[in-house]
Parts: C-alpha cells; sequence; structure tokens
C-alpha cells in the first residue's frame, strides 16, 4: 500500500510541475511574441515617418517660392538618415534620384527625373508593404508644385 501512495504521490508532483512549466512557457511566449509584434509595429512608425519626411522635403523643392536653400537642406537631411531604416533597394534608388536632380548633372531630363522618381516610389511602397498591387508600368507619380505668388 505505501508503494501505491508514494507513486501517486509522484505522479501528481510531476503532473504539477508539467502544468505549472506550462503556463509559465506560455506567459513567457505569449510576452516574447506580443513584445515582437509591437516592436515590429514601432519600427513601421518609425520609417513611415522617415519616408513622410523625406517626400515632404521633395514637395518643398517642387514648389515655387519657397526657400530652396531650406528645401534642399532638409533634403539633405532626409536624404542622409533614410539610411537608419531603409533597406538597400530604397536607398539604391534615392541615390539614382538624386544623382539625376543634383544641380551638376548638365544631362537632366524630366522624362528620366519621373521614371527615378516612380522607382524611388515603388521602392518605398514596396518596404512599406503597399506593393502588392502596384503596377511598374502603370504607376505614374510626377511631383507637384505651384506657380510663385
Amino acid at each position: 500500500m505505501k508503494v501505491e501512495v508514494r507513486m501517486s504521490m509522484d505522479t501528481s508532483v510531476f503532473v504539477a510541475i508539467i502544468t505549472a512549466s506550462g503556463t509559465i512557457l506560455a506567459g513567457a511566449l505569449t510576452f516574447y511574441l506580443t513584445k515582437r509584434h509591437q516592436w515590429k509595429v514601432e519600427w513601421q512608425h518609425q520609417k513611415l515617418n522617415h519616408y513622410k519626411v523625406l517626400l515632404s522635403s521633395l514637395s518643398d523643392l517642387a514648389v515655387d517660392g519657397t526657400d530652396k536653400e531650406e528645401a534642399n537642406r532638409r533634403f539633405a537631411l532626409a536624404a542622409n538618415t533614410i539610411a537608419l531604416v531603409a533597406p538597400q533597394y530604397v536607398i539604391a534608388a534615392l541615390m539614382d534620384f538624386h544623382d539625376e536632380v543634383k544641380y551638376s548633372n548638365p544631362n537632366k531630363s524630366p522624362e528620366h527625373h519621373d521614371e527615378l522618381l516612380k522607382n524611388l516610389l515603388l521602392a518605398i511602397r514596396k518596404d512599406i508593404g503597399l506593393s502588392k498591387k502596384d503596377e511598374k508600368d502603370k504607376f505614374a507619380f510626377h511631383l507637384i508644385g505651384s506657380a510663385p505668388k
């Protein structure tokens, strides 16, 4: 009789240990997955903010009558800091675009400018997850500015 009671007690302790371990493991896994999701959401938010600043600075460059020196400073800062969050393909598209629009480029072409801008926007859209239905051949975009007042 004593042997049966001892085995029953050992089994109860074993079951309790497994149950407690499972509960702790489930809680830890839930915590980890939640934190990982929060980190991804925050990372996407940071990327989106960087991209907003970049596109806003590009917009400033397109608007006539704005302080071009300040607009260029904003664009330079946005372009130089985007490397912190953007993948390589976005940075490559940005550098291609910049090489086209910089003042020292004697071969500027509005068509090539718009093509490189389109490539940059498609790269950004891909990075933030909006590109699933983008059709490169049908995607058209150009900067919209305003006439001086």
